[in-house]
């Protein structure tokens, strides 16, 4: 048992742990795993997260934009404002796709940025998503 007051051992000094919020400052995609083999200093993943928390970054998926112009908007009105008045059988010709996810392993290969909540919107935690002509 701790006696009160005590605290556990620090794995990193200080300076240490100013290069990782920095690590993830320059490069909002770097890993724990990255930062930790840079560290040098054998820590848990947990560690690395908790030094980012204390200096308000969270892992994030980045904010995904579409890049609607005015002219996306009218073009989208128009196909719409076409389709309006169809019955249940002209839709039952129309393939809808279910875009969920499913990830039965601990990784998801998914894209996660270091960011504070109040950067949502500023590059690089911005990644713009670009569709198809046909689809646009």
């Amino acid at each position: 048992m701790r006696k009160t007051g005590s605290r556990a051992t620090r794995k990193t000094p200080r300076r240490e742990d100013q290069r990782i919020v920095q690590q993830a400052l320059v490069d909002p995609t770097i890993t724990r795993s990255m930062i930790r083999a840079d560290v040098g200093v054998a820590i848990v993943p947990q560690t690395i997260y908790r030094h980012l928390a204390e200096a308000n970054l969270k892992s994030k998926h980045p904010f995904r934009a579409l890049p609607l112009t005015l002219e996306h908007r009218k073009l989208r009105l128009q196909w719409c404002q076409a389709r309006s008045m169809w019955n249940d059988t002209d839709w039952q010709k129309v393939v809808f796709s279910n875009e969920s996810r499913f990830v039965l392993g601990t990784d998801d290969n998914r894209v996660r940025v270091w960011r504070r909540p109040d950067v949502r919107y500023n590059s690089p935690t911005l990644f713009y998503v670009t569709l198809p002509a046909q689809l646009v």
